[in-house]
């Protein structure tokens, strides 16, 4: 019963924190050589808390996701696997079993540009 309760309230968090960002992810221009204003003015902890990742990760604290040291450690000198990760194109190496109750999240960071995964993935690795 305990497992039932602690799946439902991890779905229900993940539901309505993470299902729906409160901005859309910005879009390159079309020199993929540069980037609007609003992506070179926005931190990767501004694309941390904007796109709801803060409702399943705390700096650190296990909550529904792995903190955000277990993370920056796990991919200490890796910032390409984290990258790959949050493109969707790499395992989840922290904690395998909550893959599936990241996806949600991971469509949305699939779609941002290079640079604010970038800046995102730096922001999880200096913790």
């Amino acid at each position: 019963m305990k497992i039932l309760t602690t799946s439902t309230l991890a779905l229900t968090v993940l539901l309505t924190s993470c299902g729906s960002p409160k901005t859309e992810p910005s879009k390159k221009t079309e020199n993929s050589n540069s980037t609007s204003t609003e992506v070179a003015s926005k931190s990767g902890e501004d694309i941390f808390t904007s796109n709801g990742c803060v409702a399943c990760h705390q700096k650190d604290a296990k909550t529904v996701g792995p903190s955000l040291i277990e993370i920056a450690t796990a991919y200490s000198g890796n910032k390409d696997g984290l990258n790959k990760f949050l493109k969707g194109e790499g395992p989840a190496i922290v904690d395998p079993a909550q893959e599936a109750v990241m996806q949600p999240q991971t469509e949305l960071t699939k779609v941002m540009s290079d640079d604010e995964r970038s800046a995102l993935s730096d922001y999880i690795l200096k913790q």
